[in-house]
């Protein structure tokens, strides 16, 4: 389980009590029926919370927040296919909530979509990693075929410059720094 849910399970189960007792002393169930009236007043005020929360309040309440990254991010590709070195220039998009990062690439000939997207803590160090594919254009296709990749990014300060590693599965090795807009 995710260190981030691991610590906010406290907290969701206090706020469903405190929302129960004011359920109870607005409403002052008598019957079986209106005390489970309450609880589920409870858990879906506990619901909606937690759903705000991972969408939108978390980037606002610095507590057990992950690293904000920028929406939109331009840098380059640094990378060694068939022992030829070369750079590419490259745009990024992020959407971020509290539990998931969603990243878009795209160069002169490639775009690629994160599969997957997570940000952990290494030695005290946050890092993002993220699994993707990439839709290379149809005129390139067949030079470049559809491949999978991972990423790793290092993840420091404002995360304005971001600065990490990735491979593909047709073994292209690389550097990628992006830089915020």
């Amino acid at each position: 389980m995710n260190d981030r849910v691991k610590k906010m399970i406290k907290p969701i189960i206090i706020a469903a009590v405190i929302l129960l007792v004011i359920c109870w002393i607005m409403l002052k169930p008598t019957t079986l029926d209106d005390k489970l009236s309450c609880v589920g007043n409870a858990i879906s005020g506990v619901t909606i919370l937690f759903v705000l929360y991972e969408r939108f309040l978390w980037r606002y309440i610095p507590w057990n927040r992950p690293p904000l990254l920028k929406k939109k991010y331009s840098g380059t590709i640094s990378y060694t296919y068939k022992n030829q070195p070369s750079t590419k220039s490259i745009e990024i998009t992020v959407k971020q909530s509290w539990l998931s990062v969603s990243i878009k690439a795209k160069t002169d000939i490639n775009s690629s979509s994160s599969i997957t997207g997570t940000i952990v803590s290494e030695f005290g160090d946050s890092v993002l990693y993220y699994n993707y594919i990439t839709t290379p254009s149809a005129a390139t296709q067949g030079k470049n075929p559809i491949q999978h990749g991972t990423c790793r990014m290092l993840l420091e300060g404002d995360n304005t410059v971001v600065k990490g590693k990735y491979w593909t599965s047709s073994k292209t090795i690389g550097d990628i720094e992006w830089k915020a807009e």
